[in-house]
Protein backbone atom coordinates (compact mmCIF):
# COMPACT_ATOMS: atom_id res chain seq x y z
CA UNK A 1 0.00 0.00 0.00
CA UNK A 2 1.19 3.55 -0.91
CA UNK A 3 4.50 2.13 -2.25
CA UNK A 4 5.26 0.44 1.07
CA UNK A 5 6.02 -2.91 -0.59
CA UNK A 6 8.72 -1.24 -2.73
CA UNK A 7 10.26 0.39 0.35
CA UNK A 8 10.23 -2.93 2.22
CA UNK A 9 11.99 -4.54 -0.74
CA UNK A 10 14.67 -1.82 -0.83
CA UNK A 11 15.28 -2.24 2.90
CA UNK A 12 15.75 -5.99 2.53
CA UNK A 13 18.25 -5.34 -0.27
CA UNK A 14 20.15 -2.82 1.84
CA UNK A 15 19.25 0.15 -0.38
CA UNK A 16 17.52 2.04 2.45
CA UNK A 17 18.19 2.35 6.15
CA UNK A 18 15.25 0.99 8.16
CA UNK A 19 15.91 3.36 11.06
CA UNK A 20 15.84 6.40 8.78
CA UNK A 21 12.60 5.29 7.20
CA UNK A 22 11.05 4.74 10.64
CA UNK A 23 11.97 8.32 11.60
CA UNK A 24 10.45 9.70 8.41
CA UNK A 25 6.82 9.29 9.53
CA UNK A 26 6.97 11.43 12.71
CA UNK A 27 9.08 14.07 10.92
CA UNK A 28 6.55 14.40 8.08
CA UNK A 29 3.77 14.39 10.68
CA UNK A 30 5.25 17.36 12.55
CA UNK A 31 6.03 19.33 9.38
CA UNK A 32 2.54 19.00 7.88
CA UNK A 33 0.80 19.74 11.18
CA UNK A 34 2.96 22.83 11.65
CA UNK A 35 2.09 23.97 8.11
CA UNK A 36 -1.60 23.52 8.87
CA UNK A 37 -1.65 25.55 12.09
CA UNK A 38 1.29 27.98 12.10
CA UNK A 39 -0.97 31.01 11.28
CA UNK A 40 -2.30 30.75 14.84
CA UNK A 41 0.99 32.26 16.04
CA UNK A 42 -0.17 35.59 14.60
CA UNK A 43 -3.66 35.41 16.07
CA UNK A 44 -4.93 37.52 18.95
CA UNK A 45 -6.85 36.43 22.06
CA UNK A 46 -10.58 35.76 21.65
CA UNK A 47 -11.45 38.76 23.79
CA UNK A 48 -15.21 38.28 23.32
CA UNK A 49 -15.28 34.56 23.91
CA UNK A 50 -13.89 32.87 27.05
CA UNK A 51 -10.25 34.00 26.75
CA UNK A 52 -11.32 37.06 28.70
CA UNK A 53 -12.47 35.26 31.86
CA UNK A 54 -10.43 32.06 31.50
CA UNK A 55 -7.11 33.83 31.07
CA UNK A 56 -6.91 37.62 30.78
CA UNK A 57 -8.99 38.34 33.89
CA UNK A 58 -8.59 35.10 35.81
CA UNK A 59 -7.84 35.45 39.50
CA UNK A 60 -5.09 32.81 39.55
CA UNK A 61 -3.21 34.59 36.75
CA UNK A 62 -3.53 38.11 38.12
CA UNK A 63 -2.99 37.14 41.78
CA UNK A 64 -0.94 33.93 41.89
CA UNK A 65 -0.49 32.45 45.35
CA UNK A 66 -0.49 29.03 46.97
CA UNK A 67 -3.85 29.85 48.53
CA UNK A 68 -5.42 30.69 45.16
CA UNK A 69 -3.87 27.65 43.49
CA UNK A 70 -5.22 25.39 46.24
CA UNK A 71 -8.66 26.95 45.87
CA UNK A 72 -8.89 26.11 42.17
CA UNK A 73 -7.62 22.58 42.81
CA UNK A 74 -10.44 22.02 45.28
CA UNK A 75 -13.29 23.96 43.60
CA UNK A 76 -15.07 24.09 40.27
CA UNK A 77 -14.88 27.37 38.38
CA UNK A 78 -17.99 28.44 36.47
CA UNK A 79 -19.17 24.84 36.27
CA UNK A 80 -15.81 23.53 35.05
CA UNK A 81 -12.78 21.89 36.66
CA UNK A 82 -9.43 22.63 35.02
CA UNK A 83 -6.74 23.53 37.63
CA UNK A 84 -3.84 22.07 35.62
CA UNK A 85 -4.88 24.18 32.65
CA UNK A 86 -4.68 27.30 34.83
CA UNK A 87 -1.21 26.30 36.05
CA UNK A 88 -0.24 25.93 32.40
CA UNK A 89 -1.51 29.48 31.74
CA UNK A 90 0.29 30.74 34.82
CA UNK A 91 3.57 29.23 33.63
CA UNK A 92 3.35 30.87 30.21
CA UNK A 93 2.26 34.19 31.69
CA UNK A 94 5.16 34.22 34.16
CA UNK A 95 7.59 33.80 31.25
CA UNK A 96 6.01 35.89 28.49
CA UNK A 97 3.22 37.94 30.05
CA UNK A 98 -0.01 38.34 28.06
CA UNK A 99 1.62 37.66 24.70
CA UNK A 100 -0.94 35.81 22.56
CA UNK A 101 1.82 34.33 20.38
CA UNK A 102 3.27 32.53 23.42
CA UNK A 103 -0.08 30.96 24.32
CA UNK A 104 -0.77 29.98 20.70
CA UNK A 105 2.70 28.46 20.46
CA UNK A 106 1.93 26.40 23.57
CA UNK A 107 -1.27 25.08 21.97
CA UNK A 108 0.51 24.23 18.73
CA UNK A 109 3.30 22.41 20.56
CA UNK A 110 0.78 20.41 22.58
CA UNK A 111 -1.07 19.43 19.42
CA UNK A 112 2.17 18.26 17.82
CA UNK A 113 2.94 16.22 20.93
CA UNK A 114 -0.55 14.70 20.85
CA UNK A 115 -0.12 13.79 17.18
CA UNK A 116 3.06 11.89 18.03
CA UNK A 117 1.28 10.22 20.96
CA UNK A 118 -1.51 9.09 18.61
CA UNK A 119 1.14 7.61 16.31
CA UNK A 120 2.78 5.79 19.24
CA UNK A 121 -0.57 4.55 20.59
CA UNK A 122 -1.80 3.11 17.29
CA UNK A 123 1.60 1.56 16.61
CA UNK A 124 1.74 0.02 20.11
CA UNK A 125 -1.76 -1.41 19.77
CA UNK A 126 -1.05 -2.74 16.29
CA UNK A 127 2.18 -4.46 17.31
CA UNK A 128 0.17 -6.62 19.71
CA UNK A 129 -2.42 -7.75 17.16
CA UNK A 130 -0.51 -7.76 13.85
CA UNK A 131 1.97 -10.41 12.79
CA UNK A 132 5.65 -9.33 13.11
CA UNK A 133 6.21 -9.50 9.35
CA UNK A 134 3.64 -6.70 8.92
CA UNK A 135 5.03 -4.36 11.61
CA UNK A 136 6.81 -2.12 9.13
CA UNK A 137 3.59 -1.66 7.15
CA UNK A 138 1.82 -1.01 10.44
CA UNK A 139 4.29 1.84 11.08
CA UNK A 140 3.02 3.64 7.99
CA UNK A 141 -0.63 2.90 8.72
CA UNK A 142 -0.24 4.33 12.23
CA UNK A 143 1.44 7.34 10.65
CA UNK A 144 -1.55 7.93 8.38
CA UNK A 145 -3.97 7.71 11.31
CA UNK A 146 -1.85 10.21 13.24
CA UNK A 147 -1.54 12.45 10.17
CA UNK A 148 -5.31 12.71 9.76
CA UNK A 149 -5.59 13.51 13.46
CA UNK A 150 -2.83 16.12 13.14
CA UNK A 151 -4.09 18.08 10.13
CA UNK A 152 -7.86 17.53 10.05
CA UNK A 153 -9.81 20.82 9.86
CA UNK A 154 -11.99 19.70 12.78
CA UNK A 155 -8.92 20.24 14.99
CA UNK A 156 -8.63 23.95 14.18
CA UNK A 157 -10.87 25.11 17.01
CA UNK A 158 -8.92 23.15 19.64
CA UNK A 159 -5.56 24.41 18.39
CA UNK A 160 -6.38 27.99 17.35
CA UNK A 161 -8.52 28.89 20.37
CA UNK A 162 -6.41 29.48 23.48
CA UNK A 163 -9.26 28.65 25.88
CA UNK A 164 -9.49 25.18 24.29
CA UNK A 165 -6.04 24.34 25.66
CA UNK A 166 -7.70 22.27 28.38
CA UNK A 167 -8.81 19.89 25.61
CA UNK A 168 -5.24 19.59 24.36
CA UNK A 169 -3.92 19.00 27.88
CA UNK A 170 -6.54 16.41 28.78
CA UNK A 171 -5.84 14.64 25.49
CA UNK A 172 -2.11 14.57 26.28
CA UNK A 173 -2.69 12.80 29.59
CA UNK A 174 -5.41 10.53 28.16
CA UNK A 175 -3.23 9.37 25.25
CA UNK A 176 -0.28 8.90 27.61
CA UNK A 177 -2.49 6.81 29.91
CA UNK A 178 -3.69 4.62 27.05
CA UNK A 179 -0.09 4.08 25.93
CA UNK A 180 1.07 3.08 29.41
CA UNK A 181 -1.91 0.74 29.70
CA UNK A 182 -0.96 -1.01 26.45
CA UNK A 183 2.59 -1.34 27.76
CA UNK A 184 1.19 -2.72 31.03
CA UNK A 185 -0.80 -5.37 29.15
CA UNK A 186 2.37 -6.40 27.32
CA UNK A 187 4.82 -6.27 30.23
CA UNK A 188 2.51 -6.99 33.22
CA UNK A 189 4.60 -4.49 35.22
CA UNK A 190 2.41 -2.78 37.81
CA UNK A 191 4.34 0.48 37.48
CA UNK A 192 2.68 1.06 34.09
CA UNK A 193 -0.77 0.48 35.58
CA UNK A 194 0.04 3.05 38.26
CA UNK A 195 1.18 5.48 35.56
CA UNK A 196 -2.14 4.93 33.75
CA UNK A 197 -4.08 5.72 36.92
CA UNK A 198 -1.96 8.84 37.46
CA UNK A 199 -2.58 9.95 33.87
CA UNK A 200 -6.33 9.46 34.45
CA UNK A 201 -6.28 11.75 37.49
CA UNK A 202 -4.22 14.40 35.70
CA UNK A 203 -6.46 14.33 32.64
CA UNK A 204 -9.53 14.95 34.79
CA UNK A 205 -7.72 17.94 36.32
CA UNK A 206 -7.69 19.41 32.81
CA UNK A 207 -11.24 18.62 31.64
CA UNK A 208 -14.16 16.70 33.11
CA UNK A 209 -14.73 14.82 29.83
CA UNK A 210 -11.70 12.71 30.82
CA UNK A 211 -13.97 10.77 33.18
CA UNK A 212 -14.78 8.46 30.25
CA UNK A 213 -11.27 6.88 30.12
CA UNK A 214 -12.22 3.58 31.88
CA UNK A 215 -14.49 2.70 28.94
CA UNK A 216 -11.54 2.88 26.57
CA UNK A 217 -9.46 0.80 28.98
CA UNK A 218 -12.16 -1.88 28.70
CA UNK A 219 -12.19 -1.44 24.91
CA UNK A 220 -8.45 -2.20 24.82
CA UNK A 221 -9.00 -5.28 27.00
CA UNK A 222 -11.67 -6.47 24.59
CA UNK A 223 -9.45 -5.87 21.54
CA UNK A 224 -6.46 -7.76 22.93
CA UNK A 225 -8.71 -10.56 24.18
CA UNK A 226 -10.34 -10.86 20.75
CA UNK A 227 -6.95 -11.27 19.10
CA UNK A 228 -5.93 -13.86 21.70
CA UNK A 229 -3.40 -11.67 23.45
CA UNK A 230 -5.15 -11.34 26.81
CA UNK A 231 -7.39 -13.68 28.78
CA UNK A 232 -10.18 -12.32 30.94
CA UNK A 233 -9.51 -13.21 34.56
CA UNK A 234 -10.04 -11.97 38.11
CA UNK A 235 -6.81 -9.99 37.76
CA UNK A 236 -8.28 -8.09 34.80
CA UNK A 237 -11.34 -7.24 36.86
CA UNK A 238 -9.42 -6.24 39.98
CA UNK A 239 -7.15 -3.86 38.09
CA UNK A 240 -10.22 -1.94 36.87
CA UNK A 241 -11.41 -1.15 40.40
CA UNK A 242 -9.18 1.95 40.86
CA UNK A 243 -10.45 3.42 37.58
CA UNK A 244 -14.13 2.98 38.42
CA UNK A 245 -13.65 4.18 41.99
CA UNK A 246 -12.05 7.33 40.60
CA UNK A 247 -14.80 7.66 37.97
CA UNK A 248 -17.49 7.44 40.65
CA UNK A 249 -15.66 10.00 42.77
CA UNK A 250 -15.27 12.36 39.80
CA UNK A 251 -18.96 11.94 38.94
CA UNK A 252 -20.11 12.49 42.53
CA UNK A 253 -17.96 15.59 42.90
CA UNK A 254 -19.22 16.94 39.57
CA UNK A 255 -22.83 16.43 40.65
CA UNK A 256 -22.11 18.29 43.88
CA UNK A 257 -21.07 21.19 41.68
CA UNK A 258 -24.21 20.93 39.51
CA UNK A 259 -22.37 19.46 36.55
CA UNK A 260 -24.34 16.75 34.77
CA UNK A 261 -27.46 17.35 36.87
CA UNK A 262 -30.72 16.93 34.97
CA UNK A 263 -32.73 20.16 35.18
CA UNK A 264 -36.16 18.85 34.18
CA UNK A 265 -37.80 22.27 34.13
CA UNK A 266 -35.36 23.83 31.64
CA UNK A 267 -34.00 20.86 29.68
CA UNK A 268 -35.28 19.55 26.38
CA UNK A 269 -37.55 16.49 26.83
CA UNK A 270 -35.98 13.06 26.48
CA UNK A 271 -37.39 12.34 23.00
CA UNK A 272 -35.95 15.60 21.63
CA UNK A 273 -32.60 14.86 23.30
CA UNK A 274 -32.60 11.47 21.59
CA UNK A 275 -33.08 13.20 18.24
CA UNK A 276 -30.37 15.76 19.09
CA UNK A 277 -28.03 12.89 19.97
CA UNK A 278 -28.72 11.18 16.64
CA UNK A 279 -28.29 14.47 14.80
CA UNK A 280 -24.99 15.19 16.55
CA UNK A 281 -23.66 11.69 15.88
CA UNK A 282 -24.36 11.84 12.14
CA UNK A 283 -23.19 15.44 11.77
CA UNK A 284 -19.88 14.65 13.45
CA UNK A 285 -19.30 11.78 11.02
CA UNK A 286 -20.25 13.96 8.04
CA UNK A 287 -17.92 16.76 9.17
CA UNK A 288 -15.12 14.23 9.51
CA UNK A 289 -15.67 12.88 6.01
CA UNK A 290 -16.51 16.24 4.38
CA UNK A 291 -15.11 19.05 6.57
CA UNK A 292 -16.65 22.08 4.89
CA UNK A 293 -18.38 25.18 6.28
CA UNK A 294 -16.85 24.64 9.71
CA UNK A 295 -17.86 27.39 12.14
CA UNK A 296 -17.16 28.32 15.73
CA UNK A 297 -20.84 28.09 16.63
CA UNK A 298 -23.64 25.65 15.76
CA UNK A 299 -26.91 26.56 17.46
CA UNK A 300 -29.82 24.35 18.45
CA UNK A 301 -32.55 24.16 15.79
CA UNK A 302 -35.22 25.08 18.39
CA UNK A 303 -35.46 26.58 21.84
CA UNK A 304 -36.91 24.65 24.78
CA UNK A 305 -40.66 24.28 24.55
CA UNK A 306 -40.83 24.34 20.74
CA UNK A 307 -41.69 21.33 18.59
CA UNK A 308 -39.02 19.74 16.45
CA UNK A 309 -39.40 19.39 12.68
CA UNK A 310 -40.11 15.87 11.43
CA UNK A 311 -37.09 16.27 9.16
CA UNK A 312 -34.81 15.56 12.13
CA UNK A 313 -36.33 12.08 12.48
CA UNK A 314 -34.17 11.13 9.48
CA UNK A 315 -31.06 11.57 11.66
CA UNK A 316 -32.42 9.01 14.12
CA UNK A 317 -32.85 6.59 11.19
CA UNK A 318 -29.29 7.25 10.02
CA UNK A 319 -27.95 6.78 13.54
CA UNK A 320 -29.77 3.45 13.75
CA UNK A 321 -28.26 2.38 10.40
CA UNK A 322 -24.82 3.41 11.66
CA UNK A 323 -25.24 1.18 14.73
CA UNK A 324 -26.40 -1.65 12.45
CA UNK A 325 -23.23 -1.14 10.38
CA UNK A 326 -21.13 -1.42 13.54
CA UNK A 327 -23.02 -4.56 14.52
CA UNK A 328 -22.34 -6.03 11.09
CA UNK A 329 -18.62 -5.26 11.42
CA UNK A 330 -18.57 -7.14 14.70
CA UNK A 331 -20.56 -10.06 13.27
CA UNK A 332 -18.11 -10.36 10.35
CA UNK A 333 -15.18 -10.18 12.80
CA UNK A 334 -13.89 -6.93 11.33
CA UNK A 335 -12.56 -5.96 14.72
CA UNK A 336 -10.16 -3.17 13.76
CA UNK A 337 -12.78 -0.86 12.17
CA UNK A 338 -15.19 -1.82 14.96
CA UNK A 339 -12.55 -0.74 17.49
CA UNK A 340 -12.07 2.58 15.68
CA UNK A 341 -15.77 3.41 15.56
CA UNK A 342 -16.26 2.40 19.20
CA UNK A 343 -13.32 4.62 20.20
CA UNK A 344 -15.06 7.45 18.34
CA UNK A 345 -18.37 6.80 20.10
CA UNK A 346 -16.81 6.67 23.57
CA UNK A 347 -15.23 10.09 23.27
CA UNK A 348 -18.37 11.82 22.01
CA UNK A 349 -20.72 9.96 24.33
CA UNK A 350 -20.89 12.77 26.89
CA UNK A 351 -21.64 15.45 24.28
CA UNK A 352 -24.54 13.71 22.52
CA UNK A 353 -27.11 15.44 24.77
CA UNK A 354 -28.39 12.27 26.42
CA UNK A 355 -27.43 14.18 29.55
CA UNK A 356 -28.40 17.84 29.03
CA UNK A 357 -25.41 20.12 28.44
CA UNK A 358 -25.35 23.71 29.72
CA UNK A 359 -24.26 25.04 26.33
CA UNK A 360 -25.78 27.23 23.61
CA UNK A 361 -24.42 24.97 20.88
CA UNK A 362 -25.67 21.57 19.77
CA UNK A 363 -22.29 20.51 18.35
CA UNK A 364 -18.76 21.86 18.53
CA UNK A 365 -15.67 20.93 16.54
CA UNK A 366 -13.54 20.80 19.69
CA UNK A 367 -15.67 17.96 21.07
CA UNK A 368 -14.29 15.79 18.27
CA UNK A 369 -10.63 16.25 19.17
CA UNK A 370 -9.92 12.70 20.41
CA UNK A 371 -12.81 11.11 18.51
CA UNK A 372 -10.97 11.93 15.28
CA UNK A 373 -8.52 9.15 16.23
CA UNK A 374 -11.23 6.50 16.10
CA UNK A 375 -12.70 7.66 12.80
CA UNK A 376 -9.18 7.87 11.35
CA UNK A 377 -8.55 4.21 12.25
CA UNK A 378 -11.80 3.29 10.51
CA UNK A 379 -11.17 5.32 7.34
CA UNK A 380 -7.58 4.07 6.95
CA UNK A 381 -8.91 0.51 7.24
CA UNK A 382 -11.46 1.30 4.51
CA UNK A 383 -8.75 2.75 2.26
CA UNK A 384 -6.46 -0.22 2.91
CA UNK A 385 -9.21 -2.63 1.89
CA UNK A 386 -9.83 -0.61 -1.27
CA UNK A 387 -6.15 -0.74 -2.19
CA UNK A 388 -6.10 -4.49 -1.58
CA UNK A 389 -9.17 -4.88 -3.79
CA UNK A 390 -7.43 -2.89 -6.54
CA UNK A 391 -4.17 -4.86 -6.19
CA UNK A 392 -4.34 -6.18 -9.78
CA UNK A 393 -5.63 -2.89 -11.20
CA UNK A 394 -2.60 -0.59 -11.15
CA UNK A 395 -4.40 2.42 -12.57
CA UNK A 396 -7.17 2.12 -9.97
CA UNK A 397 -4.71 1.66 -7.12
CA UNK A 398 -2.77 4.77 -8.11
CA UNK A 399 -6.06 6.62 -8.46
CA UNK A 400 -6.99 5.72 -4.89
CA UNK A 401 -3.56 6.69 -3.56
CA UNK A 402 -3.60 9.94 -5.53
CA UNK A 403 -7.05 10.80 -4.23
CA UNK A 404 -5.94 10.23 -0.63
CA UNK A 405 -2.89 12.44 -1.12
CA UNK A 406 -5.11 15.14 -2.65
CA UNK A 407 -7.53 14.96 0.30
CA UNK A 408 -4.69 15.21 2.82
CA UNK A 409 -3.27 18.21 0.95
CA UNK A 410 -6.69 19.87 1.03
CA UNK A 411 -6.88 19.22 4.77
CA UNK A 412 -3.61 21.10 5.30
CA UNK A 413 -4.74 24.02 3.14
CA UNK A 414 -8.22 24.25 4.67
CA UNK A 415 -6.90 23.97 8.23
CA UNK A 416 -4.41 26.73 7.44
CA UNK A 417 -7.23 28.91 6.05
CA UNK A 418 -9.55 28.25 8.99
CA UNK A 419 -6.77 29.01 11.47
CA UNK A 420 -6.41 32.46 9.95
CA UNK A 421 -10.14 33.05 10.45
CA UNK A 422 -9.55 32.59 14.18
CA UNK A 423 -7.49 35.78 14.19
CA UNK A 424 -9.84 37.46 16.68
CA UNK A 425 -13.44 37.41 17.93
CA UNK A 426 -14.67 39.52 15.03
CA UNK A 427 -13.24 37.35 12.26
CA UNK A 428 -14.61 34.06 13.63
CA UNK A 429 -18.11 35.50 13.95
CA UNK A 430 -18.38 36.96 10.45
CA UNK A 431 -19.57 33.69 8.85
CA UNK A 432 -21.81 32.73 11.75
CA UNK A 433 -24.14 35.71 12.16
CA UNK A 434 -26.79 34.44 9.75
CA UNK A 435 -26.97 31.09 11.59
CA UNK A 436 -27.30 32.49 15.08
CA UNK A 437 -30.60 32.38 16.94
CA UNK A 438 -31.98 35.84 17.84
CA UNK A 439 -31.21 35.43 21.53
CA UNK A 440 -27.54 34.60 20.77
CA UNK A 441 -27.28 37.60 18.46
CA UNK A 442 -28.51 39.74 21.33
CA UNK A 443 -25.84 38.31 23.61
CA UNK A 444 -23.11 38.98 21.03
CA UNK A 445 -24.32 42.54 20.50
CA UNK A 446 -23.85 43.30 24.19
CA UNK A 447 -20.29 41.96 24.38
Amino acid sequence: MFGIQKIESDIREGLLSRSRILLLVPVVLIILAALAFFPSLSNDFQRQWDDQWMLLEHHIILHPSLENIWYYFTHFDRGQYYPLNQLYYLGIHSLFGFDPAAFHAGSLIMHLINSILVFILIRQIGRQIVEPEHHFRLHWMAGLVALIFAIHPLQVESVAWISASKILLYATFTLSGLITYVIYIKSRKVVFLILTILAYILSFMCKEQAIILPLNIILLDWLFHTFGYREFSKRVLWEKIPFFVLALFFWYWSVQNNLGVLEVSTAYPWHQRLIFGSYSLIIYIIRFLVPVNLLYFYGYPIVTGESLSWFYISYAVLAFLFLLYMSDLYRRKQYIPFFGLTFFLIYILLVLHIIPMPRYMITADRYMYLSVVGLSVWIIWVVYRLVQWAQDRTWLRFGIVGSIMLVLSCFVIYSNTLTRKWSNSITIKQEVQEYLAPEIQEINSTE
